[in-house]
């Protein structure tokens, strides 16, 4: 079996209504995440902080998560029955058939994340954000007070940024570390507001980790990283990044419950936390809330509520795999995972965003930021380590997610925020501006991830070559023509990943007695 769960493996609970009362397995209680205040399970809206948990009594269920649903929770309900866990996997039977979400995937294979509540298994749900989740022998009852999207706000340019700057030191002053801790640092800009505002607070961290990501990334992250420590006087320590992608993405995928191909290099980074701070931050949300790292397609295709199709098209071609997935698609996956599909269903989620003060941006929050990016913190890391998340918080979100579209769109929205709290650092740049490294460095990393994906199939999972969609063999055929070398370096972690869905919902059937 290809998937494997790690040796600690997640809380899961399993109810099962029968006629002689409800039969109960697995863990009757759970906490995940860390509100700031209270408990998990209190009553009214969510607290500050990233978390969810559930409780049952004997009689009754109730499962509650944070405002925004980044902490991951899943649950499975039918047939009188309720499974609930943070590891999607842990709640597929056993043995007998997985059914596939088809619309899901026809999207995450093009894209990279799956939409709103969506994951690769039809049986199989996210919580929502802000939800309430009951169940006893009545049903299932969910409510979710639904994503905040909050339209524009009057406001000046100048009001904009100086709210920014004014909310988020108010945040990190709701987040200060209480012991001493070490501290992630890229090269861009979300970590180091985070940094120079704990800084100017008086609680600077006991070291700045950095680390290293895949090629073509050219590791200017570590360079910029090491010289605001330096200016700082603070220590800094760069985590080399894992010696085999194929093997990293091997054992991430699974451990974020396939809800992305993302977060692989950050595995050694999170090791690092684990073994040496209690206490770290995360600056998830600040990209897609306060300068979207999809600006350019943004700025180049305004959201038109009158033609979605046409935007969702567009979207599809400027993915990752969106104008190469077909390469490992058989006529039946295709059919199955169509274009036309995914172009469906994302036109249904970007009308959800249509009343936002910047839908696009909205949009790329609540689905790639939300169900993608943060899997790395809150699904790889280790849950007693508390990651705090400051552009999470929620007067700063309301701002944020309230600036006009205008004040956003030419990119540079925290740039104006940084250098106006931070006047003293805005002549060192971020690593964004130095282009990624080409050359026979790339090349020899692209190569030694396939011949080690191929070595792994031949050796270890004979089964691959088999497969009844022929994943390997037209990855392998996808390296001919124009464009192969970036062809099959974007295809081959989407390769992996349908390999090891394959093994998921082909196998399991397999063992049906």
């Amino acid at each position: 079996m290809t998937v494997r769960r790690p040796a600690a493996s997640a809380p899961r609970v399993l109810l099962t209504a029968g006629p002689d009362g409800v039969r109960a397995e697995g863990d009757g209680e759970a906490r995940l995440g860390h509100p700031l205040t209270g408990d998990h399970l209190d009553p009214g809206p969510p607290a500050e902080g990233v978390f969810a948990g559930w409780r049952w009594d004997g009689e009754r269920l109730v499962a509650r998560n944070d405002r925004y649903g980044v902490c991951p929770l899943f649950y499975r309900a039918g047939g009188g029955s309720l499974a609930l866990s943070p590891d999607p996997l842990a709640l597929l039977p056993e043995d007998g058939p997985v059914e596939l979400d088809h619309d899901a995937l026809a999207v995450f294979l093009r894209t990279g994340f799956f939409l709103a509540e969506d994951t690769a298994f039809a049986q199989v749900r996210a919580l929502p954000p802000a939800a309430t989740l009951t169940w006893d022998t009545g049903g299932l009852r969910l409510r979710s007070d639904g994503p905040p999207r909050p339209g524009a706000a009057a406001m000046t340019e100048a009001q904009a940024v100086d709210g920014f700057v004014d909310l988020f030191r108010a945040s990190v002053a709701r987040r200060l570390p209480g012991e001493p801790y070490d501290l992630p640092l890229s090269g861009g800009r979300d970590s180091r507001h985070i940094l120079l505002e704990l800084c100017r607070r008086g609680a600077p961290p006991r070291r700045c980790v950095s680390g290293a990501k895949f090629p073509p990334d050219p590791g200017a992250d570590a360079r910029v990283a090491a010289a605001l420590a330096g200016r700082l006087g603070l220590p800094h320590t760069v985590v080399p990044r894992p010696r085999s992608q194929f093997r990293a993405e091997l054992a991430a995928l699974p451990a974020q419950g396939m809800t992305t191909l993302d977060g692989a290099w950050t595995q050694p980074v999170l090791a690092h936390l684990r073994r040496h701070s209690r206490i770290s931050y995360d600056g998830l949300g600040g990209g897609e809330l306060v300068q979207n790292p999809s600006v350019e397609f943004i700025r180049a295709n305004p959201y038109d509520p009158a033609d979605l199709p046409g935007l969702a098209d567009r979207l599809l071609a400027a993915s990752r795999t969106g104008p190469h997935v077909e390469h490992l698609l058989s006529p039946r996956t295709n059919a199955l995972w169509s274009r036309q599909a995914a172009r469906r269903r994302l036109v249904t989620e970007l009308a959800r965003h249509a009343d936002s003060a910047s839908p696009l941006s909205s949009f790329f929050f609540w689905n790639r930021t939300r169900r993608s990016i943060s899997a790395a913190p809150f699904a790889l890391g280790d849950g007693r380590v508390l990651t705090h998340t400051p552009y999470l918080d929620h007067a700063l979100f309301d701002h944020l997610a309230s600036v006009p579209h205008r004040f956003l769109v030419d990119g540079t929205f925290h740039d104006r925020a940084l250098h106006r709290a931070f006047p003293e650092h805005a002549d060192l740049g971020f690593a964004s501006s130095v282009p990624q490294r080409h050359g026979p460095v790339l090349v020899a990393h692209r190569l030694a991830y396939l011949l080690r994906f191929l070595a792994h199939a031949t050796v270890v999972e004979p089964g691959w070559w088999r497969g009844p969609d022929r994943f390997l063999q037209r990855l392998l055929a996808a390296g001919r023509g124009p464009g192969a070398p970036q062809r099959v370096s974007r295809l081959q972690p989407l390769a992996l990943y349908l390999l090891q869905l394959e093994d998921l919902a082909v196998r399991r059937a397999r063992r049906r007695p």
